[in-house]
C-alpha cells in the first residue's frame, strides 16, 4: 500500500479517536464524573494526539512542504491552536461550568471546521455545501 494512504488512514483514524475521546471527556466533565481524573484518561489523549500530529507531519513530508504555502493548510494549523485553547478551557479545573460548556461546544465546532477544511481543501470548508 502507498505510504500516503497509510499515513492518511492513521491521521484520519487518530483524528476520529481524538474527537471521540474529547467528547467523552466533555460528557464526563458535564456530569462531574470521577472517571475524568483516572490515570488512563489523563494519558491516552496525549498518545492519540501525538500519533495525530506525527501522522500530519508524515503527510507533509510525503506530499512536500509546499502545502504549508496553501491557505487551507495555514487555516487548519491556526484553527488547531484555537481548538487546543478551547479544549484546555473545557477540561480545565479552574474555569466556571458555563465557561467550560461554552469552550466545549466551541471546540467541537472548530474541530468540525478543521475537518471540513481537510475534506474540501479550502478555508471555505462547509460553506461550499450550503451554497
Amino acid at each position: 500500500m502507498d505510504t500516503y494512504l497509510i499515513l492518511k488512514s492513521i491521521h484520519m483514524s487518530s483524528a476520529l479517536l481524538s474527537i471521540s475521546g474529547f467528547i467523552l471527556r466533555g460528557y464526563w466533565m458535564l456530569n462531574d464524573s470521577p472517571l475524568l481524573q483516572s490515570k488512563p484518561v489523563k494519558i491516552l489523549p496525549h498518545i492519540v494526539d501525538t500519533v495525530l500530529l506525527l501522522s500530519a507531519i508524515g503527510l507533509l513530508f510525503n506530499l512536500g512542504f509546499g502545502l504549508l504555502k496553501q491557505g487551507w493548510m495555514f487555516h487548519k494549523v491556526a484553527l488547531l491552536l484555537v481548538y487546543i485553547v478551547f479544549g484546555m478551557i473545557a477540561l480545565g479545573s479552574k474555569y466556571s461550568r458555563s465557561r467550560k460548556i461554552s469552550a466545549f461546544v466551541g471546540a467541537i465546532l472548530v474541530f468540525c471546521y478543521i475537518a471540513g477544511i481537510a475534506f474540501t481543501k479550502t478555508a471555505l470548508s462547509w460553506l461550499l455545501f450550503i451554497g
